[in-house]
């Protein structure tokens, strides 16, 4: 795979999974915390797989798909693996392509322009999926179909391909807040002033008015550690494949063995939980936390 021949060579790229992989199950690095803008209710954790104890993202039911409105990591991964089961049934058939990713979309509570994209976009949908999550599944940043300016490739499309491709994440603005944030910390214990060019996962802001009273920080960038903006298309496809990479090869590393992540019942596993948990994490970076020795 184009990936792992060529980015597991860059500079760091081995040193920060080694680095995370045996700091995953740490009580000390990853102390967070940060108030719920919705709720108004404090936020904490003590380490990557407490996050993930703390998972909460309220979905709607789905009575096609027979899952029930839900919260927390169980009722999650139901609802995932349902709309997985789905969306693979539905192979290059348009109309159910259209239906299944549509359902995704409101699970993800990111309906709005992705479904109208969608409709828009129904001719063809099923087949440009397939050939994206071949694309993706073969870590090939230089495909064709990946490199093309008409890719549409955002926080709502990563969900679907994290369903349909084996150990993909869902890469959006929060999980990338939080891989950033664990890479400020791999600089930190490794002394560097710049964040390698492999590890600078981009950040994207969090869609809330421009007027906020207490915005949420997604950008992970301290001092002269700084990572640049995430764009849609071909380059969130390429982070969002290399991400993928790193986070499973963590959770494959000898010295991950271990952890808890590894005891995460199906149809969640551990890879997903990690993810479930940088996406906790990342929902505010804040001033605290990772970031209180700034």
């Amino acid at each position: 795979m184009k990936t792992k021949q060529a980015y597991a060579t860059l500079p760091h790229v081995t040193g920060f999974i080694d680095w995370l992989a045996t700091e995953l199950n740490s009580k000390t690095l990853f102390n967070h915390q940060y108030v719920d803008r919705r709720s108004g209710n404090k936020w904490s954790c003590d380490s990557l797989f407490g996050a993930y104890q703390s998972y909460s993202w309220n979905f709607p039911g789905n009575a096609r798909l027979a899952y029930n409105p839900g919260s927390c990591s169980a009722s999650n991964a139901k609802a995932l693996d349902a709309l997985r089961q789905d969306l693979i049934a539905a192979g290059s058939n348009d109309a159910l392509v259209l239906q299944a990713a549509t359902d995704v979309m409101a699970w993800g509570g990111v309906t709005s322009r992705n479904v109208e994209w969608l409709k828009v976009n129904k001719t063809g949908l099923g087949r440009m999926i397939q050939e994206v999550k071949t694309a993706l599944i073969q870590k090939d940043p230089d495909a064709p179909v990946l490199r093309s300016k008409s890719l549409r490739f955002n926080s709502g499309m990563t969900k679907i391909y994290s369903l349909i491709c084996p150990e993909f994440l869902i890469y959006d603005s929060r999980v990338a807040a939080a891989l950033g944030l664990l890479v400020v910390q791999y600089c930190k214990a490794k002394e560097l002033i710049q964040v390698p060019d492999a590890l600078c996962f981009p950040w994207a802001a969090a869609k809330e008015s421009e007027n906020a009273v207490a915005p949420k920080r997604r950008n992970p960038s301290t001092g002269t550690l700084q990572f640049k903006r995430l764009r849609s298309g071909s380059h969130h496809a390429q982070w969002n494949i290399r991400a993928s990479w790193v986070l499973s090869q963590v959770i494959a590393h000898e010295a991950a063995t271990h952890s808890p992540f590894h005891q995460i019942d199906a149809p969640a596993n551990a890879l997903r939980g990690l993810e479930q948990s940088l996406f906790m994490v990342g929902y505010d970076l804040g001033h605290a936390g990772l970031l209180s020795n700034d």
